[in-house]
């Protein structure tokens, strides 16, 4: 049992602890156990590669955090795992932070550690994404809302509106969030007072800042990201707003249970201190509202709501608890609550990698990351190689397998998804031409129109590759074609290789 005085006496060196301890663990499952990167991962990476502000699906931020990453590190693939736990971490910093201006260091504590028992702090954190990207900046925006409106200093303001501005550049349902400060400025009594003070229009101005190149994307491409997401909330694998509410209660169920265990429960628990009345208001609104909102919105409009877009609403559910719960918290509730952390933070990253390493054994069917990247690249890159006499500039295909490949290459390549320009508009069809390609899909799925039209009358080859050595374990097929590249001496005038 880690020693209760410790716990209270130097709490911030147990956040300290707590941030190092995510960062490892979950950065060596994946980096030790997969064998290629998750979906997401390789997504943001083909897009990261192009340098675009957003694209059809979201914005680019998280793709452009993950290229820089990879390009320092000279294309290795775990800083991506490394930079999704510094999300985490630096979750867990601004709640602690937070924590201790409402409720003070104690129940700070606490509210922080307890989110290692929710879901989206741990299973799902080893693929980096829009939703992840948004934790941080959810929690630093609640951050500096509150210590601008109680301090009052210039220097939070602007940082509120930074944060607020690169939320959008995260994810567009940042603005869930953003309706939700709006909606506690104008409803709190001390926050109304700064609307007479330069502070907030401040903020307002470096947000429009930040804001405004997603805006004009958005407007150029006559919003196409929020037909994605449409798209996406009318899929049969979207549920309605009860299922929504009813799976964020699941990814609590541990978190609740840590809170029994602690002795959070029982007679005398809710026992209200008035002067934290305006923390719990605050806490309350920042940590429900955007939840609500979206279950209203999607019942409005007849929507379905996918439950990993819950990721980034419940950084505050910890001190909300303790703020609605504080009659029985004491430094043996803390302790507790801290044991379970470490358990927590122990047995699940090892659950997660024995788990990545028995389907790779036991099951007949892959997951993406244990598919053999590098030989799957490597042979199939040798074949374009062998006919054209030079590496791709180009590989086409769907997003998973053109950019596995398109990760191992030399040279950068770009990837075509799915021959669309929509989808990749940094591909032209001229370019194809000019260019040359390699086409890929896996054997046995449908290709997309503009794939299937690009492959038409060209041979057609497939490759075989075995990603586990159990007897039932269907290997995986892939169809491929080459789009030579036009002699020098045939291309158009004044036009560049990439």
């Amino acid at each position: 049992m880690i020693p209760a005085e410790r716990i209270l006496s130097r709490p911030a060196h147990v956040v300290a602890a707590l941030c190092a301890m995510q960062a490892l663990v979950w950065t060596l499952a994946p980096a030790l156990t997969h064998s290629a990167p998750p979906l997401d991962v390789v997504e943001m990476l083909v897009w990261g590669r192009e340098g675009v502000i957003a694209t059809y699906k979201h914005p680019n931020l998280p793709g452009l955090l993950l290229e820089a990453g990879r390009r320092l590190s000279f294309g290795m693939i775990w800083p991506a795992y490394l930079l999704a736990q510094a999300c985490v971490a630096a979750s867990f910093i601004a709640v602690w932070l937070l924590g201790r201006d409402l409720l003070g260091a104690g129940r700070a504590l606490a509210g922080t550690l307890l989110l290692t028992g929710i879901f989206y702090y741990s299973w799902p954190t080893p693929e980096m994404n829009h939703n992840l990207m948004q934790m941080p900046l959810w929690a630093w925006t609640c951050l500096a809302l509150w210590r601008s409106v109680q301090g009052g200093r210039i220097v939070w303001w602007l940082l509120l509106g930074v944060l607020a501005g690169l939320s959008l550049w995260a994810k567009y349902s940042s603005g869930l969030l953003l309706a939700a400060a709006g909606f506690w400025i104008l409803a709190d009594a001390q926050a109304r007072t700064h609307l007479a003070r330069i502070g907030p229009w401040g903020a307002l101005a470096v947000f429009a800042t930040a804001a405004a190149p997603q805006a004009l994307f958005l407007v150029e491409t006559d919003f196409l990201p929020f037909d994605y997401a449409l798209a996406r909330a009318g899929s049969s694998r979207a549920g309605g707003p009860a299922s929504f509410l009813l799976t964020q209660l699941a990814d609590h169920a541990v978190f609740l249970l840590m809170a029994l265990v602690a002795g959070l429960f029982g007679r005398g628990a809710v026992r209200l201190a008035p002067q934290e009345a305006r923390a719990r208001r605050f806490l309350l609104v920042m940590g429900l509202m955007p939840a609500l909102l979206a279950v209203l919105i999607a019942g409005a409009g007849s929507m379905g709501l996918k439950d990993m877009w819950g990721m980034p609403m419940f950084n505050l559910s910890g001190l909300l608890l303790l703020a609605l719960l504080p009659g029985r918290f004491d430094i043996r509730s803390c302790t507790r609550i801290a044991a379970m952390a470490l358990v927590l933070l122990t047995l699940i990253p090892a659950g997660y990698a024995a788990s990545v390493l028995f389907r790779a054994e036991r099951s007949d069917k892959p997951s993406r990351v244990v598919w053999p990247q590098e030989e799957i690249a490597s042979r199939l890159l040798r074949g374009y190689e062998r006919e054209t006499g030079v590496k791709p500039q180009i590989i086409v295909g769907p997003v998973w397998e053109a950019g596995l490949i398109a990760l191992v290459a030399l040279g950068t390549p770009s990837v075509s998804i799915d021959a669309d320009e929509r989808k990749s508009p940094w591909v032209q069809a001229e370019d194809i031409a000019q260019k040359g390609a390699l086409v890929v899909w896996r054997t046995g799925s449908e290709p997309a129109p503009g794939l299937a039209a690009l492959a038409t009358g060209r041979q057609l080859r497939q490759e075989v590759f075995r990603w586990s050595g159990a007897a039932t374990a269907r290997p995986i097929r892939m169809t491929w074609t080459i789009i030579p590249p036009q002699a020098p001496g045939t291309r158009k005038s004044g036009s560049e290789d990439r």
